[in-house]
């Protein structure tokens, strides 16, 4: 039996998200393009980065080495995405449809889990010189041009991942590892900092499980999810004041939900759905009030690491 999740948790519990997620007045909603994620490949023995519409049609392999995180340039010309070789893990850019391959970070260490800025002119990620093995590995949050030149580091010292920046560009929202709690679960809190390193604040103090921060388009909201192993497991969202943390989809006995990104236009999410009768991860939508939920994706081999783009043809 588990232990009792903690306090903060099952306060906000009560509260379920009942209405949609509201946009900006008068706001410019892109379309929605084409979907991106990691499926597992038993020949590779890893993940490869996969597209698709985002009903799940027209599945699309794009690349056949160990890959991971994807994401799309704000055009949708071009996807950021972190691979995996024997110096490390790095960063590279290719078209829509595989092609036009150019890796962006090099040497020894980790460099994952790309994000673009809203004006396409920058990446931030998360980093390390060392490899995951060497004693008091952490990573940090780092910012660079879309060629990988002029790579800045935004935060020091402590153990820093996932970033992802405001609608504006002016700030990154990211998680923070902060340990373990009693069971063993791992802690993690989301932090926001300005793009030029100051400003740096914490939004939601460090749960259990919690993981991948993703901002809404029209900036009034932060989501996150905890893992779908812990029995308060559900899709969360917070203002990036802290205020109104709250619950917009719980995990139940039919699907557990990890990793949601929220669609281009800011109508629905993409996220990660185990199917526990067939135990399998999947990728499922759902609208951004977190009802309508359903798979998109019933592929043989688990998948991971959503992301989702913006229609080229809109920009």
């Amino acid at each position: 039996m588990r232990a009792r999740p903690p306090l903060i948790v099952l306060a906000i519990a009560l509260t379920v998200l009942g209405s949609a997620v509201p946009a900006a007045a008068g706001e410019h909603r892109p379309a929605n393009g084409r979907i991106t994620f990691g499926r597992f490949d038993p020949a590779l023995g890893d993940f490869s980065i996969w597209a698709a519409n985002p009903d799940g049609t027209r599945q699309q392999r794009l690349t056949h080495i160990p890959s991971f995180f994807s994401d799309w340039s704000p055009n949708g010309s071009r996807i950021a995405f972190d691979f995996a070789d024997s110096t490390g893990e790095h960063l590279a850019a290719m078209d829509p449809d595989g092609r036009q391959v150019r890796q962006l970070t090099f040497g020894e260490g980790i460099q994952e889990v790309p994000k673009w800025s809203p004006d396409g002119r920058r990446i931030t990620f998360d980093a390390s010189p060392d490899l995951p093995d060497a004693p008091g590995f952490h990573t940090d949050i780092w910012i660079m041009r879309v060629n990988g030149t002029d790579a800045r580091q935004l935060t020091r010292g402590a153990f820093d991942v996932e970033p992802v920046f405001s609608p504006d560009g002016r700030r990154i929202a990211f998680g923070r590892i902060t340990g373990v709690d009693a069971q063993g679960f791992q802690l993690e809190a989301i932090y926001v900092i300005n793009t030029d390193g100051t400003g740096l604040r914490q939004v939601v103090p460090p749960l259990a499980d919690l993981e991948h921060p993703d901002w809404s388009p029209n900036g009034a909201w932060i989501s996150f999810n905890i893992g779908p192993d812990q029995p308060h497991a559900a899709v969360m969202v917070v203002h990036p004041n802290g205020k109104g943390l709250r619950v917009l989809r719980r995990s139940d006995n039919r699907l557990r939900l990890f990793k949601p990104v929220w669609s281009p236009d800011g109508r629905k999410f993409l996220v990660g759905c185990h199917d526990v009768q067939a135990d399998i991860d999947k990728l499922c939508v759902m609208n951004a009030n977190g009802r309508y939920l359903h798979a998109v994706t019933a592929t043989p081999d688990p998948v991971n690491f959503p992301a989702w783009g913006t229609h080229p043809l809109t920009h």
